[in-house]
């Protein structure tokens, strides 16, 4: 049974609060976050090396790598401790099956979207890669002409990304802690996350910014700490937008 929930509508401000959030619970235990963070980007990347089928497999894993931090994150909030059995969590729960089927529709729309780019930008993306690994001998006038129909079909990739990206934010999390259905899930994440664009638009620009930060870090050593931030941040924007629906006595 679902757990009935509403959809708040907080201000602009609070993209700042889950970010807020989300570094108060790292920092409440950040050697466990960490060595979760360097399990799982391990596994993924060895499971990305696999032939053909590696970076497939990894885009379908994703929503089971959400859950498990999300069950981190929910266990800061309540106090426990934070332990690599977190990761697992995804796997035991009893929507592992929805969280299947969510990466598997995830993967479906990166390939849509990967073909509708390489449709419209033609051999422009494989001319570019050419260019990039000689680039003392790029012509102006060459890397300006791919580059003509590189922009464009990479804009159009980034609006069609946007709503992918959107309906698997929080996904994860409504069918696991709530039990959502995989298209219920899907469909309350995408419309919480268009009616609170003011509140993402701003937690979404800081991500991006410490992610550039987190990048510049050697050794990987930034990815430690944003990823863990990021999915506990994650977590405060879940909590804040879906709101339990109160019941209400028949005698008021």
């Amino acid at each position: 049974m679902s757990t009935q929930l509403t959809v708040a509508h907080p201000p602009a401000s609070q993209g700042l609060v889950w970010m807020q959030l989300g570094w108060k619970w790292f920092r409440g235990a950040p050697i466990p976050w960490m060595g979760m963070s360097a399990m799982a980007l391990l596994t993924l990347t060895a499971i990305g090396l696999i032939p053909t089928v590696g970076g497939f497999v990894v885009q379908v894993l994703s929503p089971f790598l959400v859950a498990g931090f999300m069950s981190a994150s929910r266990a800061a909030e309540r106090g426990e401790p934070i332990t690599f059995l977190h990761l697992a969590a995804g796997f035991q729960s009893e929507a592992k099956g929805k969280l299947a089927v969510m990466g598997v529709l995830y993967l479906a729309g990166m390939l849509l979207v990967d073909g509708l780019m390489r449709h419209i930008g033609g051999e422009s993306f494989q001319q570019l890669a050419q260019l990039a690994e000689t680039p003392k001998n790029v012509d102006p006038a060459q890397a300006q002409a791919i580059l003509s129909h590189v922009l464009p079909a990479m804009m159009v990739g980034l609006l069609l990304m946007a709503p992918l990206v959107m309906a698997t934010w929080f996904s994860p999390a409504l069918a696991m802690f709530d039990g959502f259905s995989t298209a219920n899930a899907l469909w309350w994440s995408l419309w919480a996350s268009a009616a609170n664009w003011r509140p993402i638009l701003l937690y979404s620009l800081w991500l991006g910014l410490l992610g550039v930060v987190a990048m510049l870090i050697p050794f990987g050593l930034g990815l430690l700490v944003f990823l863990p931030w990021i999915m506990a941040s994650t977590y405060a924007a879940y909590r804040a937008m879906f709101v339990p629906v109160q019941p209400t006595s028949a005698f008021a």
